[in-house]
């Protein structure tokens, strides 16, 4: 068996569910899995969807609420399912991003065998990374009192089972990676985690791509 065959039988199916505190890294990870030619998808986005359907600003605000509805008014593993209708059988590498519920784990892992990967980061980096990059997000509270509105309704306070849950969430974590702040080593932790936990050769993926 050649060493390309050797990595490439380790990238069987693969499903990734990131969850994580707001503003910890998760986009880039996101990227990263991409390169590595995971097919991505955000619950988030069915909600934007239904956001635009009702012609209501995309605000943090309002994509909250519109989430919140849908869960309510479908049930709690809603955004996962209509997801699902979207991939079809595009299920062999996934990376799922915009999880905020725990039931939508629980949909996910029966449906994908979803791990559960958790990116956090120091409340006071987030901070600073959330006030960096407000405006160009268009975020509808750019201030630091905005970011804690927004972080602890995240984290599920004041929040209905059904709603955002993001603090259940990373508890349910099957890999934590702690982001200080580096991109190299946010990815490094990423790859370490791939092979060990998953059996997942980022560098066989990357050989994977090039001879795409």
């Amino acid at each position: 068996m050649t060493t390309f065959s050797l990595y490439t039988s380790f990238m069987n199916k693969v499903a990734i569910g990131l969850v994580g505190s707001m503003v910890s890294g998760k986009g880039t990870v996101a990227k990263y899995l991409q390169s590595l030619g995971f097919t991505y998808e955000s619950l988030s986005d069915r909600v934007r969807e239904e956001a635009l359907r009702r012609h209501v600003p995309m605000t943090r605000t309002n994509l909250q609420n519109i989430g919140n509805d849908l869960r309510l008014q479908f049930g709690p593993h809603i955004l996962a399912e209509r997801t699902l209708e979207i991939l079809g059988n595009q299920t062999d590498r996934l990376v799922l991003d915009g999880i905020r519920n725990p039931a939508e784990i629980d949909f996910l892992k029966q449906a994908l065998g979803l791990t559960v990967m958790a990116i956090d980061a120091p409340v006071e980096m987030r901070l600073e990374w959330y006030l960096q990059r407000a405006e160009g997000r268009g975020e509808d509270a750019p201030t630091e009192a905005g970011f804690f509105v927004s972080n602890n309704r995240d984290f599920g306070i004041g929040e209905p089972d059904a709603g955002q849950q993001v603090q259940r969430c990373l508890a349910r974590a099957d890999i934590l990676i702690e982001n200080n702040g580096s991109i190299k080593n946010l990815l490094s932790e990423v790859d370490y985690h791939l092979i060990l936990d998953l059996g997942f050769s980022p560098e066989g993926a990357r050989r994977e791509q090039e001879k795409k």
